[in-house]
């Protein structure tokens, strides 16, 4: 018991250090609504720089998207492909806990990775509409985890959007692939 509390607790205070650590709170409120996401979106694409305007944009867009992607299949993901998320399931309510936490971590790594690509010309152009799309599907999916009951489409939704995200960003020439050697 005492293991399971200090767990919750751990987990607990790395999703409010992720949820803190926003470098700009209107930009994580916009994500996470769908509409405001949305606008965002259309709007993003006219303000694109025309050089670089931080080094090694790619980089840093490519290792937030990683993070966030990673978090987002290992511990909402899978999970909820495994049946962790069903009423009865051992270990359920750990599993919302950490999707919840996972999903705060995803968001706040989703905003680092678009503050990095709008530093960069190609990726700005290619990666506003899939980072908004893909935040805002996290961002429903905690508000759900939070109330305990996450619905596998809304997951395979968010797992397409991912998807969507993750071919943008090799057009864009900053690719990131799934570790097969990890283990859930």
């Amino acid at each position: 018991m005492f293991r399971k509390l200090s767990v919750i607790l751990v987990i607990g205070l790395l999703a409010f250090t992720a949820a803190c650590s926003s470098k700009s709170s209107s930009s994580t409120n916009a994500a996470s609504t769908g509409v405001a996401a949305g606008a965002a979106a259309t709007s993003t694409p006219t303000a694109c720089p025309t050089k670089n305007t931080e080094s090694f944009a790619k980089t840093k867009f490519v290792a937030d998207v990683a993070i966030a992607g990673g978090a987002f299949k290992r511990y909402i993901y899978t999970p909820a492909k495994d049946g962790k998320f069903k009423k009865g399931a051992n270990g359920r309510v750990l599993a919302f806990v950490k999707a919840a936490a996972a999903g705060a971590l995803t968001v706040n790594r989703l905003e680092a990775a678009k503050t990095a690509a709008q530093a960069n010309p190609t990726l700005c152009k290619l990666l506003a509409e899939p980072i908004a799309k893909f935040s805002a599907a996290v961002s429903g999916l905690v508000s759900k985890a939070k109330g305990g009951s996450i619905d596998p489409s809304d997951v395979d939704n968010a797992g397409g959007y991912l998807s969507n995200l993750h071919g943008a960003a090799s057009q864009g020439g900053a690719a990131f692939t799934d570790n097969t050697n990890a283990t859930a």
